[in-house]
């Protein structure tokens, strides 16, 4: 299986505005309201995360891309980051 460092995954997430948040095992970008959880980074092909990447987001509605994205994270995620919806 291949995980974070691989096909510079790590390095892509952090040179495109994603830093690493350790609480939530997660790179997280506040501008584009994303999340995206280690073992979802791991468990998918780079260019998926790409796809993903991609995607639009609405200000204020965080994106969490997790292989469970249980309702506890997220709320959590939420209160931490102090966004609504």
């Amino acid at each position: 299986m291949a995980n974070l460092k691989d096909f510079g995954k790590e390095t892509y997430f952090e040179e495109h505005g994603y830093t690493w948040e350790e609480r939530y095992e997660s790179y997280v970008n506040r501008e584009e309201w994303k999340v995206f959880h280690k073992d979802y980074i791991d468990d998918h092909s780079f260019d998926l995360l790409l796809i993903n990447l991609r995607e639009e987001t609405s200000p204020g509605i965080w994106k969490v891309y997790d292989n469970t994205e249980s309702p506890i994270d997220i709320h959590s995620i939420k209160k931490h980051y102090g966004a609504h919806s």
